[in-house]
């Protein structure tokens, strides 16, 4: 190894000489830290995937069960009039939809039809987001 000009730093093992006041072992920077900061930038992202998720899952969910309360709605329809369709209807509906709108008659042709309408349920609530989900399920005679 050649010897190093009077007035210049000693050259590192690697060939680069050091800043003068630096020490020649400096432990290289590592990552720590590094895993958080992914973490906080995904995070958001995360959160918003599985909010919507659930969303669209308690949408379905309710559908589901708008649509079973429609059918018995309409087929009690047929055995105990309109009146007994209407409360057939709100005790198959679930407590979290219980401010839904029902409405049941005859569909002109003998049969009989119910329609459930209700806002769309979500879990957290967005100023905009204003949608109705409505089931109609119809029943001949």
């Amino acid at each position: 190894m050649p010897e190093p000009r009077p007035g210049t730093a000693p050259a590192r093992p690697h060939g680069r000489a050091t800043a003068p006041g630096r020490c020649a072992h400096r432990r290289p920077r590592s990552d720590r830290g590094s895993q958080i900061l992914e973490f906080a930038a995904y995070f958001p992202l995360f959160i918003l995937v599985a909010t919507i998720a659930l969303e669209t899952f308690f949408a379905f969910v309710a559908a589901e069960r708008m649509e079973h309360a429609a059918r018995a709605a309409a087929r009690a329809a047929g055995t105990r009039g309109v009146a007994g369709a209407e409360s057939t209807a709100r005790a198959a509906l679930p407590s979290w939809l219980s401010g839904a709108d029902v409405a049941v008659g005859g569909d002109g042709r003998g049969g009989y039809y119910t329609e459930i309408t209700v806002d769309f349920p979500l879990m957290f609530p967005t100023p905009g987001f204003d949608l109705d989900l409505s089931r109609r399920v119809e029943m001949p005679l």
